[in-house]
């Protein structure tokens, strides 16, 4: 439904203009005169309308968006149907959009795209908290409202806990460069596909880029699976490590291996922008995550970081000191002593466990279990023994990376309880920089890659710039890194591909374009020459001729026929009379025919007018005499009949 300024939408919402086209729907501003306030007006588009899943997957859009109510998500007020098809109304936001802003403003400063990263979880954590995943997590649906705060909206794609059927198993819904890995591969999305998504546009804001791109969607797809993101601090080296550290965590391959949470996520920025410069060390008033009740008792995840002493906090400057109060009462010194008594206590059964001192506590013992499941999975169950588990990579095989090779102490080893376990994880074969061999002919470029314990792939295809033979391009590219015994695929010239020159002659010129043109070729030079076997325009040659075979992109001259502006009268003198109009008349001329006595026999042509080989108009009339044979005399006493009566045949005797 193409809706124009004035139209009144389902009986009570004014069209006012259109502030967008998305893939599916249109986005309108438009007045609600009835709360005095404009709204914004997404109707669904009509090719789309008819469309069972697509119409369910607007109402969802609806139904996700209306039961979150959270100050960093936009507020959905009402949707309904109307000319065959179906609008929700929503909280108007002027804007602009984060990506927008991204593209105004570039790179942002660290502690400025913390803030907003910190934002969007919040919408994100109240949405998780509803069994609401987004799955379209982006800067273009991320909008800055009038007070600076930041908004997520369109919920059009999310996946709703009681809906979660709608979307057919497999298919890859999203936005190729923020889509996460199991997305792109049709999987099932978490939270943590979420957290993914986040993680992208953190380094868009880092950055001012994305960090996977490409001309298709596909090719984005693959990267995103395949590629490991580049360092943000390549781009832009003013990104604290720290910071960095989490953004590329964010953006882990494996849903276990980044943050399964927006709370998690939330966590680590808070912990970054602590000890960023120029934080105040303040408490920062943040929204709240949930978006329900902030005082419930939470459950949180068992820290793996090890315990650090925070500094005191520090007292804002220019606060006065407050004076000192008045002692209370003194009290007897006993239980002063008692309670000192009791703390150093407490400290020495805490040294003594600490350093050491609790051989005699409760053993355990590392399961063999423990080999072959992930990282997530493994630390689950260590702690589930009441052991501390900490992670670091191996070289592994392929089939290993991700998993739990070893641990140390060894699988069967016997600990103290609270003792720490190393998990050993496998991080693949060992990687080293792929040669350059692009340029080398096919049985050097392969010779190379083996003897650098490379697997190669070779495809071929045509190239009109590189020579047969020869080694157009390679993946992974060179300098890339690449683990041992990963496969090199180069791509090998085989040279320009030929193709026959169709047929032109007797061709229009514009068939003969249209010839060229589907088999790869190219009209070249056009010249005429006056013709009259073929009409005006036709062609009468081609060079090269027809079945040549040469190289895509050649260009093929023709000749076409035009209509000459003199043409020769041809010679009709002695052709029989009926013979000699066919020609003369086939060539384009008018004939009139003259007859006179003649000695040459009856019906000849004697003479023409004009003679032969005279250049005339075409159309010109000629004319031609025509011999009534020899002239005879006539006497006045013999019979009017000149002709003489036959003599009576003599029939022999027998």
């Amino acid at each position: 439904m193409d809706l124009r300024p004035g139209e009144i939408l389902g009986g009570r919402y004014e069209i006012i203009e259109q502030l967008g086209q998305g893939g599916m729907a249109r986005v309108y501003r438009a007045h609600d005169p009835r709360l005095g306030r404009d709204v914004a007006v997404k109707v669904l588009s009509d090719r789309y309308a008819a469309d069972p899943t697509f119409v369910e997957r607007f109402r969802r859009e609806a139904s996700a968006a209306a039961q979150l109510n959270h100050p960093n998500i936009v507020q959905v007020f009402d949707r309904g149907e109307a000319g065959g098809t179906y609008f929700i109304v929503m909280e108007h936001l002027p804007g602009p959009d984060l990506k927008n802003i991204i593209r105004r403003d570039g790179p942002m400063e660290p502690l400025q795209a913390i803030d907003n990263a910190l934002q969007i979880l919040a919408a994100l954590a109240a949405a998780h908290r509803n069994d609401v995943i987004h799955r379209d997590v982006k800067p273009q649906n991320v909008i800055r409202s009038h007070d600076g705060q930041l908004k997520v909206t369109d919920f059009g794609i999310a996946r709703a806990g009681a809906y979660s059927d709608v979307t057919e198993a497999g298919s890859v819904i999203g936005t190729a460069q923020y889509l996460s890995p199991e997305q792109a591969r049709g999987g099932e999305v978490t939270p943590a596909s979420d957290c993914y998504s986040l993680g992208i546009v953190l380094y868009e804001m880092l950055t001012g880029r994305v960090p996977f791109d490409g001309e298709r969607p596909v090719v984005i797809a693959m990267k995103q699976i395949n590629e490991p993101p580049v360092d943000p601090r390549v781009f832009e080296p003013g990104i604290p490590q720290a910071l960095e550290d989490v953004v590329l965590k964010s953006l882990a391959k494996r849903p276990s291996e980044r943050y399964r949470s927006a709370e998690e996520f939330s966590a680590a920025l808070l912990q970054v922008r602590a000890t960023l410069d120029g934080a105040t060390g303040h408490t920062i008033p943040m929204t709240a995550l949930g978006g329900g009740a902030s005082d419930q008792t939470r459950v949180m995840e068992a820290p793996t970081a090890a315990t650090r002493i925070q500094p005191p906090p520090q007292r804002p400057p220019g606060r006065a000191v407050p004076p000192p109060q008045a002692p209370p009462p003194r009290r007897g010194a006993t239980p002063i002593v008692i309670a000192l008594i009791v703390l150093l206590g407490l400290l020495a059964v805490g040294a003594f466990a600490l350093f050491g001192g609790g051989g005699d506590g409760d053993k355990v013992t590392i399961p063999d279990t423990l080999i072959g499941l992930s990282a997530a999975e493994a630390q689950t169950q260590l702690e589930g023994l009441g052991l501390v588990a900490t992670t670091e990579l191996i070289e592994s095989s392929e089939e290993d990376k991700g998993n739990v090779v070893s641990t140390v102490p060894g699988t069967g080893s016997e600990v103290d309880e609270g003792s720490t376990v190393t998990l050993q994880i496998g991080g693949g074969p060992a990687a080293q920089p792929v040669p350059d061999v692009t340029g080398l002919r096919r049985a050097d470029a392969i010779a190379e890659l083996r003897r650098n314990d490379f697997k190669v792939q070779v495809r071929e295809e045509f190239d009109d710039d590189v020579d047969e033979d020869v080694v157009i391009r390679q993946n992974p590219a060179a300098n890339g890194e690449l683990a041992i015994g990963g496969t090199v695929t180069i791509f090998v010239s085989k040279g320009s591909e030929k193709v026959q020159v169709p047929d032109l002659q007797q061709k229009s010129l514009g068939t003969a374009r249209q010839l060229l043109e589907a088999a790869g070729l190219t009209l070249g030079g056009v010249s005429e020459e006056p013709n009259t076997e073929f009409s005006p325009g036709t062609v009468i040659r081609q060079d090269p001729a027809p079945s040549t075979g040469v190289d895509r992109g050649t260009s093929v001259s023709v000749v076409v026929a035009k209509a000459p502006d003199q043409i020769q009268v041809p010679s009709v003198i002695d052709l029989d009379g009926a013979t000699a109009r066919d020609k003369l008349e086939s060539s384009g001329f008018e004939v009139v025919s003259e007859g006179v006595a003649d000695d040459a026999p009856v019906g000849q042509v004697i003479d023409q007018s004009p003679a032969p080989d005279t250049l005339v108009e075409p159309g010109s009339t000629i004319n031609i005499t025509v011999s009534t044979g020899p002239a005879t005399d006539t006497d006045p006493s013999l019979p009017s009949s000149s002709t003489p009566t036959p003599a009576s045949p003599q029939v022999p005797s027998p």
